[in-house]
């Protein structure tokens, strides 16, 4: 009856912490969910009630609408990332695995950050020859495109590369490789999470959402993969995907 009444405790005691730790992670994410959409909407708001004034300068109210409008669109994108990484989180989702042309999609990932890679002066380049991979096509374009966008963010100058090669067991891996600022060895565990920003001002101030590497892990572990950072601070990061040659679809 004591073994009996020990173990009752233990698993009681057991889920009184899972249920507060739940409960925390809640917490932080309402928290951080709060504060991502407090600056554009404080934004708009004063923008707003500015454009009452009749005497505004038409420059100016040109200018506030371009800041409102701006700010709109970054609120757009995090309620969108926030609907795509619940419904990955909640297993609703599954990869509809056909072969892909990796060359094909790189190259629209590059076309859609064409114009802020050469305003910085930064050089795209992609090697996988033929290469292809195995997977579900619209998340392969997110991942890429996520990773490629996130790539020219963080780099001032110097090059974007996207290689592709075979990788074990017969599958494909394939990195983003950056010459931009780095990440510190102490955060580079953590990227991953949502929200989490190595540098929070600069990443705000450079449209981030801050849920886009959680996307990316998510989709490439629901294909039976697996992802990796390397980095070294003023040198660059690298991100590899690994994908299996038979992927093991998982919710």
């Amino acid at each position: 009856m004591l073994v009996v009444t020990l173990v009752l405790c233990v698993v009681a005691v057991h889920q009184m912490r899972r249920t507060a730790s739940l409960i925390r992670l809640r917490d932080d994410f309402v928290a951080s969910v709060s504060h991502e959409l407090k600056t554009p909407l404080t934004v708009i708001g004063g923008f707003a009630e500015t454009l009452r004034d009749p005497d505004l300068p038409a420059k100016e109210r040109q200018r506030f609408l371009q800041t409102i409008e701006s700010n709109t669109r970054r609120m757009q994108r995090i309620v969108d990332d926030l609907l795509d990484l619940s419904r990955y989180e909640s297993g609703s989702w599954v990869p509809n695995i056909v072969s892909n042309d990796l060359g094909g999609i790189v190259t629209d990932a590059f076309t859609a950050v064409h114009r802020s890679a050469e305003a910085k002066g930064l050089t795209l380049a992609y090697e996988g020859n033929d290469r292809r991979v195995d997977a579900d096509p619209t998340a392969l374009r997110q991942i890429l495109g996520n990773l490629v966008e996130n790539a020219v963010r963080h780099t001032a100058r110097g090059s974007i590369t996207v290689r592709a090669e075979a990788g074990p067991d017969g599958g494909v891996a394939v990195s983003v490789t950056d010459t931009g600022s780095g990440i510190p060895p102490d955060h580079l565990g953590r990227i991953f999470e949502r929200f989490y920003r190595v540098d929070t001002a600069r990443s705000r101030d450079e449209g981030g959402t801050g849920l886009g590497l959680a996307i990316v892990r998510h989709l490439v572990e629901a294909h039976g993969g697996s992802v990796r950072a390397q980095s070294a601070v003023g040198q660059g990061t690298m991100i590899t995907l690994f994908f299996p040659a038979k992927p093991v679809t998982r919710a």
